[in-house]
């Protein structure tokens, strides 16, 4: 009988819990450091996702000299970033790259670093950076919420009502465009909406697949409160979406004449705090919210 005596590949990989600074709170991400993006087949990345079974796993790998733009200083790196779901690849994830940032930040590659500019495989860029209080920041595009078609929105507004029940008044129904053209963005008439059950499976018969629910808050200091459900994509209800909050902050801004830093929290039960800053004539958002790190180990392959 043959031995097979070849060595496993490792690879460092950390779990964060990302815009939390509690071990309970905040939405899961698993961290792979590759050294290349496609140092591994597709097929293999995808059951690594599917083994660590988070909310979504992040590989990155170090971009080498010569693909680093002649216009960064020592204090800011490129990587590339890929996200897994356990089941498929997602196009971005706003808590993963969070999470990334701080795992790179905090590694021995990531000593005397400030900055990541992130390379996704579809060639968006992204970026992070450290900023105040232990807090980590991401720079994304800001998403205007539009009018949804009539038989949408008839479609969307009994779902609600089946998910919601009919004490629940909807005040607005949005929609995203381009590539959120499956989000909606509902307020709804609530002063709290963390403990409001909600019927998920009835969101099953929503024309959309993520539904992102907005309303005030009555916690000192907090801006607006959300939470985000997504049936129809196996998640009945996300932790905290850094993603929903490009498209749910420019609206509540525009409605309540708010300008500068506000603050918002995803109250699932792990809740998340972000704060977010909108920045109009650019067309970008800044969510930053802290990290924390709940393990540290090395994958065998």
């Amino acid at each position: 009988m043959t031995i097979d005596t070849r060595r496993p590949q490792t690879f460092p990989f950390t779990i964060e819990n990302a815009f939390t600074d509690r071990l309970e709170g905040g939405n899961p991400a698993a961290i792979v450091h590759v050294p290349s993006l496609t140092a591994l087949p597709d097929t293999t990345l995808q059951s690594i996702a599917a083994n660590f079974n988070q909310p979504i796993t992040v590989f990155v790998a170090p971009k080498t000299q010569n693909d680093q733009p002649a216009h960064l200083d020592e204090s800011t790196a490129t990587f590339g970033i890929r996200w897994f779901t356990p089941g498929i690849e997602a196009p971005l994830c706003g808590h993963g790259t969070l999470a990334a940032a701080a795992a790179i930040f905090s590694s021995a590659r990531g000593a005397g670093l400030t900055a990541i500019r992130f390379e996704a495989t579809s060639g968006k860029l992204l970026f992070a950076r450290k900023v105040e209080e232990s807090r980590v920041e991401i720079d994304l595009d800001s998403e205007i919420a539009v009018t949804p078609s009539p038989e949408e929105d008839v479609q969307l507004r009994g779902a609600l009502t089946k998910a919601f029940g009919k004490s629940v008044p909807v005040k607005y129904t949005g929609r995203g465009a381009g590539h959120l053209n499956m989000y909606a963005l509902v307020e709804v008439d609530t002063v709290d909406l963390k403990n409001l059950k909600v019927n998920t499976d009835a969101l099953l018969e929503s024309p959309f697949i993520v539904h992102v629910v907005v309303a005030p808050s009555s916690v000192p200091g907090v801006t607006f409160e959300s939470r985000m459900f997504a049936p129809r994509a196996g998640v009945p209800e996300d932790p905290v979406c850094g993603t929903a909050h490009t498209l749910s902050t420019p609206y509540w801004m525009s409605m309540n004449n708010l300008t500068g830093v506000v603050f918002a929290k995803q109250v699932s039960a792990r809740e998340g705090d972000l704060r977010i800053l909108l920045d109009v004539a650019e067309q970008r958002i800044k969510l930053a919210g802290q990290v924390k790190t709940v393990s540290k180990g090395e994958l065998y392959i």
